[in-house]
């Protein structure tokens, strides 16, 4: 009977180690799947393959897959931009297409495909504000020069944005001022827009905004966010430069990594990355390689197995586990044989 006992625990432990090899095979299934709905003549269907498809391609870094299912996940991304049925529709399209650049940022087709795409149908505040933050991400890759030349007619529509009645894209407008002006100071360290004072009066209010028809955690992420808005246009001198600066912890927990965000763009970089990898965050800072050089982090840990290691851990847990209770099951059985010895070399004592 234990012979049959250890059999069984031995089947059981090879067919976990069976399946944690074929998670990857489960996963590209799933992302086969899911491409398959979002062709789906259902908007609510399509939508849900969207969601289905950001949530996949967060959790999991698999270069070589996606660069054979490119053009057929973009061909699906700037469909439903172009004709999607509803905001929430397009919403998760674009979700999609951007953590789809992430994961191919390696890639120089997949960086423009952000470009090339038609948001002109589009008619959401999240959208717009979406929109100028993949803006001002493209801001971090232009010169100095390019900048200047572009800087009075873009602080412009900053400016107008301020005033909008979404905190969330007021916060973006203001990191697009603060992240414009960093760079163009690089070219002219003298630079200054036409309304300059307008602009500082503006920032200012909206540094003590405390109205209460907007909700106080609104207020309070305003209020932090422009702030440093402000330090940035007096001048961008050591002290209020210092006032700036961010340190972030990220990574896995027995590999974690200190990322030091001292400018604009590496902070509009490290946010658009927060907003859109989510709990996947900290995959793609530890195993995309891409992703890794934008925050001078080096080489992944493993580049080996790195497409494993984000799966394996649980179904590793489990195996784990089977192997505790074999064992533990093993040391019980061992107890009780020398207890019923130790009674029956009492019995014949007695």
């Amino acid at each position: 009977m234990p012979r049959r006992k250890k059999l069984n625990s031995c089947i059981a432990e090879s067919e976990l180690e069976e399946e944690c090899l074929s998670e990857i095979e489960i996963w590209q299934e799933k992302m086969c799947e899911a491409m398959d709905l979002a062709e789906g003549k259902c908007s609510q269907t399509r939508t849900n393959a969207f969601i289905s498809l950001t949530n996949l391609l967060q959790k999991r870094v698999m270069f070589d897959f996606l660069l054979g299912q490119y053009e057929t996940l973009s061909h699906l991304v700037e469909r439903s931009l172009k004709k999607g049925h509803t905001n929430q529709e397009q919403i998760e399209a674009a979700h999609l297409l951007s953590v789809l650049v992430i994961s191919l940022c390696q890639v120089q087709e997949a960086e423009q495909s952000t470009t090339d795409d038609n948001f002109s149908n589009i008619q959401s505040s999240s959208l717009y504000t979406a929109a100028l933050n993949g803006f001002c991400l493209l801001m971090c890759v232009l010169t100095p020069n390019t900048l200047y030349t572009m800087a009075q007619s873009l602080l412009e529509e900053f400016y107008d944005l301020l005033g909008h009645n979404t905190v969330e894209l007021r916060i973006q407008a203001g990191q697009g001022v603060a992240l414009l002006y960093q760079l163009v100071r690089q070219h002219d360290n003298e630079f200054s827009w036409q309304q300059e004072e307008c602009l500082c009066q503006l920032l200012q209010e909206l540094t003590t905004d405390s109205h209460k028809y907007r909700a106080k955690r609104d207020r309070k992420e305003q209020r932090a966010w422009f702030r440093d808005v402000v330090h940035t246009l007096q001048n961008d001198d050591d002290e209020n430069h210092m006032k700036c600066i961010e340190k972030v912890t990220v990574g896995p927990e027995h590999d974690r990594e200190k990322v030091l965000l001292d400018t604009w763009c590496l902070k509009t970089q490290y946010k658009a990355l927060c907003n859109v990898l989510g709990e996947g965050l900290n995959t793609h800072l530890t195993y995309n390689v891409g992703v890794r050089d934008v925050f001078n982090l080096g080489p992944p840990p493993d580049p080996q197995d790195h497409t494993h290691s984000p799966a394996l851990s649980r179904s590793q847990k489990k195996i784990n586990k089977l192997k505790e209770s074999t064992v533990s099951k093993a040391r019980q059985r061992t107890r009780k044989k020398n207890r019923d010895n130790k009674a029956t070399d009492k019995t014949y004592q007695d």
